[in-house]
């Protein structure tokens, strides 16, 4: 039986298969970059979440082991006088050993601190260059101005504290959760603001609500989402706001440790109401 070698001959693709095939990669794209941005977007928004509840959790635990002395927006601590072993500073120099940057905390320890406000005394001061920390924890990632403050040697900071809560030493010390009537899963502590905004983070920077600087106050603190550029939006003077690099809103640390994603549909007067830790007001529907 004779053997027949079959040939098939193979012709390419025409023009219009070849655009076919390329618009329909075009949609697919068009629709999968979009669902890919919003997974990185939500990751980003829960990443700097996480590191908010940190800084509660942290701060909490700071009060809790100083018998119940919150500190201070900028002051002593935890002393409220003059002595050994206090550190002269923000908050977020406060809380440093109880975020796991005991060893940075402990480095600018001197005999008095630079602005002479503990005395002779042995200080914990970050002044004049002597802190020395990227904390990672005060980092959002998705702060569009990230990178652009030095914040001399000690990094920078996305996140700013409430002054209605934690104010500075001459406004007089809170205690917790006692000065908290309001409710600590009520109350903001810690909201999130652009690096660009905090000057040097270790001294009375950034904060929002603080009368003292003086900072919006009332349904004028209202906090921004995402407002255009890099830089500081609010660098006329000391007029700080909270800032949201999301979409749709802005995280806030609470007094119970836990997290919020507040709407910017929020009414300012609610926002206003979460600020302050004693003014009796109830959180709307919108909370």
């Amino acid at each position: 039986m004779p053997l027949f070698r079959v040939f098939r001959r193979w012709r390419g693709f025409t023009l219009i298969e070849l655009l076919v095939v390329i618009a329909i990669i075009a949609i697919l794209i068009g629709l999968l970059v979009p669902a890919v941005q919003k997974v990185r977007e939500a990751a980003a928004r829960l990443s700097c979440g996480n590191n908010l509840k940190q800084i509660s959790l942290a701060t909490i635990n700071c009060a809790d082991t100083n018998t119940g002395l919150l500190p201070p927006g900028d002051g002593l601590y935890p002393n409220t006088n003059p002595s050994n072993y206090n550190s002269y500073a923000s908050v977020f120099f406060h809380i440093l050993p109880y975020i796991e940057q005991d060893n940075a905390y402990k480095a600018t320890l001197a005999q008095g601190d630079a602005h002479g406000n503990n005395g002779g005394f042995l200080t914990y001061s970050p002044f004049w260059n002597t802190l020395n920390a990227n904390v990672k924890t005060y980092i959002c990632t998705a702060d569009p101005s990230n990178g652009s403050s030095g914040g001399w040697n000690s990094g920078q900071n996305s996140y700013a504290y409430n002054g209605q809560v934690m104010p500075v030493y001459w406004e007089g010390y809170r205690r917790y959760p006692s000065s908290i009537s309001d409710g600590t899963s009520n109350t903001i502590f810690f909201t999130e603001q652009r690096a660009s905004c905090d000057g040097f983070w270790p001294d009375w920077g950034p904060s929002i609500a603080d009368a003292d600087w003086p900072q919006p106050m009332g349904p004028a603190a209202m906090f921004v989402v995402r407002p255009p550029g890099t830089g500081c939006p609010y660098g006329g003077g000391n007029l700080y706001q909270a800032t949201s690099p999301h979409a749709g809103g802005i995280n806030v640390g609470l007094g119970d440790g836990s997290i919020h994603f507040v709407s910017q549909a929020v009414n300012p007067n609610t926002w206003w109401a979460a600020l302050t830790p004693a003014g009796n007001e109830l959180l709307g529907p919108d909370w």
